[in-house]
């Protein structure tokens, strides 16, 4: 019987003395997609990257028109040219689409990792603008909102920060 009071005293010890500990602890959420899709740096990369990609578009939406008419061309010459000739520019044109699909899917790549790279740039930016809130607000933890289940609005510290981050940064180049 008193190894079993003792237990149950070691036992309310320990989860009153974790509880005491974690209660002066200060952890706080921040929601990473809300600051980078609404900073003034994350709106002017998302402007930015909708402007190349409807650039990059309508160039390539060119070329498709001149090889549609290649294509017309060459198939209007089937009955009158040679057949030998015929599937040489036949073969000659497959190799145009090949190449313009190869092209096409480069440049979406390079758009892609511009896209990357920028928001790694501000996400680079926001750590640094939470270890200086956290270090100057005595945060021990911020956690990411995606991660949370459940939080009290009074610890998301979301708008706070995007307040810093638009006074920070206004701009991210893409490279």
């Amino acid at each position: 019987m008193k190894v079993l009071v003792l237990k149950l005293n070691v036992l309310l010890f320990i989860i009153l003395f974790s509880s005491i500990s974690l209660a002066n602890e200060k952890i706080v959420y921040v929601d990473m997609n809300f600051l980078i899709n609404n900073s003034k740096a994350g709106i002017s990369i998302n402007k930015k990257m909708e402007n190349l990609v409807n650039k990059n578009n309508q160039e390539y939406e060119k070329i498709e028109k001149k090889l549609l008419k290649e294509e017309e061309d060459i198939l209007k010459k089937k009955n009158v040219t040679d057949p030998q000739k015929f599937n040489e520019e036949v073969t000659n044109f497959r190799e145009k689409i090949k190449k313009f699909r190869v092209e096409r899917g480069n440049e979406i790549e390079k758009i892609k990792k511009k896209n990357i790279d920028a928001k790694n740039e501000l996400v680079k930016i926001i750590t640094k603008i939470l270890a200086e809130y956290s270090a100057k607000n005595e945060i021990s933890l911020v956690l990411n909102k995606d991660g949370i289940i459940l939080g009290k609005k009074n610890i998301d510290i979301s708008k706070k920060i995007l307040e810093i981050l638009n006074k920070e940064v206004k701009n991210i180049k893409l490279n």
